[in-house]
């Protein structure tokens, strides 16, 4: 290799090594983005588990808050599927809303329904009244999930996506 090199001609060597430096620096760059992108992804892992040890630690003080709030909750206030479908359509009134399809998480003491509703062109004191309509429902109905963008033809108006979920008490079995 050495002989090749020294058998050019002294622009043909500065050619070489320009090229074989434009090549390096190109393979050093992208060596540096996918090191950044590992090092990033590894530090997302450090976190996620150090979140995971946490809850874990805290797993017995988390687990008796659950079945405090169990206790805590009227069986007579909670809503079934069709009850909180109801109950959204009546809060939804006078929007241009659309409600999803309905789906539904049973555990041995609760049902949660969840369902999605997108809200088309309201304005912000409208979105708020939902809001308002809906907290009056906690812990009973309530907000997963919020998705607020600006509508494309009218900036003063918005566009709402919600994931809004109840929960049922379940009788457990006999």
């Amino acid at each position: 290799m050495k002989a090749f090199f020294l058998q050019r001609s002294g622009r043909e060597r500065w050619l070489i090594l320009l090229y074989a430096g434009i090549a390096l620096a190109w393979w050093g760059t992208s060596l540096l983005g996918r090191s950044r992108a590992h090092l990033q992804l590894w530090q997302s892992a450090q976190q996620e588990k150090a979140a995971q040890e946490l809850w874990l630690a805290n797993r017995d003080d988390i687990m008796a808050r659950v079945a405090t709030a169990g206790r805590s909750l009227d069986p007579a206030q909670a809503l079934d599927s069709a009850q909180s479908f109801a109950a959204l359509n009546a809060m939804l009134k006078g929007l241009n809303a659309d409600l999803g399809s309905q789906r539904t998480d049973r555990t041995e003491q609760f049902a949660l329904h969840s369902v999605q509703v997108n809200i088309r062109q309201a304005g912000l004191p409208a979105l708020l009244q939902f809001y308002e309509k809906l907290s009056a429902r906690a812990p009973y109905l309530g907000i997963d999930q919020c998705v607020l963008a600006t509508d494309r033809a009218n900036s003063g108006l918005l566009n709402a996506n919600f994931r809004i979920y109840s929960v049922e008490v379940v009788a457990p079995a006999k």
